[in-house]
């Protein structure tokens, strides 16, 4: 009797959890899904493939001013007059890892002369985000892609080969941050 005890106490709760099985659990949808500007099928199928992804979470999160974020920008050399070429490199540099309020400053000044030195990119081909990703802020972003043109223009040029990843990094850094302080600043979202 005791072993049909035992051999019923260990069945009896294998069975009900046989017979209560579930379906295997679904990846959750991202909450960002039901948003009326992320509804065309690139913004979906981003949501859909990488919405449990960390990082894009948090990016939405800063995006719709769910998480704070401090914006950062590299830090820039100061012109102190050493030579002329250490001097133009520092202003490519303080003015394609500035703002976008610097850096069209300077274009007002600058674009079309040799001042305030010759040899200089201004040209500007706005934002070449790939098509497909749906997020359609092109036009919104286009002063910080001209602000990183202007870096990606003329600091390859100025800088000796072995250190353009770096510098590279952080023309993109500098990007990021004129992003984000136009994303704060749009009522869009």
């Amino acid at each position: 009797m005791r072993r049909l005890a035992a051999a019923f106490t260990l069945a009896l709760p294998l069975a009900l959890a046989a017979c209560s099985q579930q379906a295997a659990p679904t990846a959750s949808p991202s909450p960002y899904a039901d948003r009326p500007e992320l509804q065309d099928a690139g913004s979906q199928a981003i949501l859909a493939r990488y919405g449990s992804d960390p990082g894009l979470t948090a990016a939405l999160q800063e995006a719709y001013g769910e998480r704070p974020s401090t914006l950062a920008y590299p830090s820039v050399p100061a012109l102190n007059t050493q030579d002329y070429a250490s001097d133009r490199l520092a202003y490519v540099k303080r003015t394609g890892w500035g703002t976008v309020g610097n850096y069209n400053a300077q274009y007002s000044a600058y674009a079309g002369t040799s001042l305030p030195y010759t040899g200089l990119d201004w040209t500007r081909d706005g934002c070449s985000a790939p098509d497909g990703l749906g997020l359609g802020y092109r036009d919104d972003f286009r002063p910080a892609c001209d602000v990183h043109d202007f870096g990606y223009g003329n600091l390859p040029w100025l800088i000796s080969k072995p250190y353009w990843p770096y510098n590279k990094a952080r023309t993109d850094l500098a990007f990021l941050g004129n992003m984000e302080a136009i994303d704060r600043k749009s009522t869009r979202l």
